[in-house]
């Protein structure tokens, strides 16, 4: 994701609200991916926010299951910004 203006918050950089919201995203399509596309509700998502990101950078999610159950899938996930992590997330989620 490129980080516009419209991603700021007063502080002037990106919303941590944004962030959570691209960690969800991310983690939940490698999850239906792995599911042969059923749909997955996240159940829990807990974010730890290490380092601020700014308009004009691109901030690039990545995430991985950790373990899978037979209706849950427990996975990880991080955004960067140039290689250095500014976010970590653990996420539960369930599928439909």
């Amino acid at each position: 994701m490129l980080a516009e203006d419209k991603h700021i918050n007063p502080a002037g950089i990106v919303h941590g609200g944004m962030l959570a919201t691209l960690l969800d995203h991310a983690l939940s399509a490698i999850a239906w991916e792995a599911n042969d596309r059923k749909p997955c509700i996240t159940v829990a998502l807990d974010v730890h926010f290490l380092a601020p990101a700014r308009p004009g950078q691109f901030v690039a999610a990545r995430g991985r299951i950790v373990r899978q159950a037979s209706s849950l899938v427990f996975m990880q996930g991080n955004l960067t910004v140039d290689g250095d992590e500014i976010a970590t997330a653990c996420a539960i989620l369930k599928i439909k």
